[in-house]
């Protein structure tokens, strides 16, 4: 949703800002958060296009959201996913019976002498 925030984060920033600041103070904040978001997305924007600037056309289609570690992992990993063939290795192991084998320690008897 919003910096990874799901709907019960929100409520819960909600209610404790509610409690924290009260009723007649919380518009003012929430005026003021509003603003300062909206300025580090302009920066934000700003720096973007001043590197799209100076890195020149030949990078024009460079997408600076790709460069974020957790995208560059994720790339990464989809990437030898499909380069092993996971999904096929998956397919071929029957997890079930692999879980439900019997795992008991095999027996040793004593060895007779020739």
């Amino acid at each position: 949703m919003f910096f990874d925030m799901g709907p019960l984060e929100v409520i819960a920033i909600a209610v404790i800002a509610i409690v924290v600041l009260g009723p007649e103070k919380l518009p003012k904040a929430i005026q003021e958060v509003s603003a300062v978001i909206r300025k580090m997305r302009s920066l934000s924007q700003t720096a973007q296009n001043e590197i799209r600037k100076e890195l020149g056309p030949e990078y024009s289609h460079l997408d600076l959201g790709e460069l974020n570690p957790r995208n560059l992992t994720r790339k990464a990993l989809s990437g030898a996913e499909r380069t092993l063939r996971l999904d096929d290795l998956a397919k071929s192991v029957d997890l079930n019976k692999v879980l439900t084998e019997d795992r008991t320690r095999p027996t040793f008897t004593k060895a007779t002498k020739y």
